[in-house]
C-alpha cells in the first residue's frame, strides 16, 4: 500500500514540478510577455530568439533537469525501469499542459531530451550535441527538435524493445512533441517560419493581437462622417 501511495504521489508531483514554465518566469522577469513575442511560444528556441541566448540557455537547462530529475527518481529511488519512462514522460505531459496557465505550455523539447538522456545514456548526449551542431549551422530550428526526440524515441523503442511500457511512453512523448509543433509546419509551408541563430543576432517582432480592436476603431470616424453626411444633406 505504501508503494502505491508513493507512486501516485511521486507522479503527481512529476506533473506539478513539470507544468513550471521557465521561460514565462524569465519573461515576466525581463518585463515582457513570451507568448507575444516571436513563435508565442514559452521554450527555449523563443526565449533565444525573443530574450537574449544566455537566457535560453538557462531555460533549456531548467526544462532539461525536469525531465533528468524525475526520469532518474523513477529509475533509482522506485527502482524500475518502467517508472523511469512513466515519471518522465508525465514531467513532459505536465510541461506541455500547465495547470498555471490554463493548460497551455510549451512544446516539450527540452523536458522529452533531459528524460531520454536518462533513459538512453549514451544515445542521448549523442542526439544533444547532433542538435547543437544542427542549431549552428541550420536556422529552423523546429526541424532540428523532431529529429532529435524522433532519433531517441526509436532508440528506446529499440533498447527497450522487452519493455511495453518503455516504447508506449516513448511514442506518447514523440507524438506529443509533434503535434505541438503543427503551427510550425503551417508556417513553414507558407514561407513564414521564425528563424534562429545562435550566433548572431535575431530581429523578433511582437505578436499583433490587436488588429481587431484597430480595426474597429479605423471604422469609428467613418461612421461619424457618414452621420454627418445625413445631417448636411437634411439642412439642405
Amino acid at each position: 500500500m505504501a508503494d502505491i501511495i508513493l507512486k501516485v504521489f511521486l507522479t503527481i508531483v512529476a506533473y506539478f514540478v513539470g507544468a513550471i514554465n521557465m521561460a514565462t518566469i524569465i519573461g515576466k522577469v525581463k518585463g515582457k510577455n513570451i507568448k507575444k513575442l516571436g513563435s508565442g511560444n514559452p521554450g527555449t528556441m523563443n526565449v533565444m530568439r525573443s530574450i537574449g541566448k544566455g537566457w535560453g540557455a538557462l531555460t533549456f537547462a531548467f526544462d532539461c533537469a525536469k525531465g533528468v530529475a524525475f526520469a532518474l527518481i523513477g529509475r533509482y529511488a522506485l527502482g524500475s525501469v518502467d517508472w523511469m519512462f512513466i515519471l518522465g514522460s508525465v514531467t513532459v505531459i505536465g510541461h506541455i499542459f500547465p495547470i498555471y496557465t490554463k493548460f497551455k505550455g510549451g512544446k516539450g523539447v527540452a523536458t522529452s531530451i533531459g528524460m531520454f538522456m536518462v533513459t538512453s545514456p549514451i544515445v542521448g548526449p549523442c542526439v544533444l550535441v547532433a542538435l547543437i551542431i544542427y542549431l549552428l549551422v541550420c536556422k529552423i530550428g523546429f526541424i532540428g527538435s523532431f529529429l532529435a526526440i524522433t532519433a531517441m524515441a526509436v532508440a528506446n523503442c529499440i533498447i527497450y524493445r522487452d519493455s511495453v511500457v518503455a516504447i508506449v511512453f516513448s511514442l506518447v512523448v514523440w507524438a506529443l512533441v509533434i503535434i505541438r509543433h503543427k503551427d510550425n509546419i503551417k508556417r513553414l509551408i507558407h514561407g513564414k517560419e521564425n528563424t534562429l541563430s545562435i550566433v548572431g543576432k535575431n530581429e523578433v517582432k511582437e505578436l499583433d493581437e490587436e488588429k481587431p480592436e484597430q480595426s474597429e476603431s479605423q471604422e469609428t470616424p467613418v461612421r461619424e462622417n457618414a452621420n454627418l453626411d445625413e445631417v448636411k444633406e437634411e439642412e439642405v
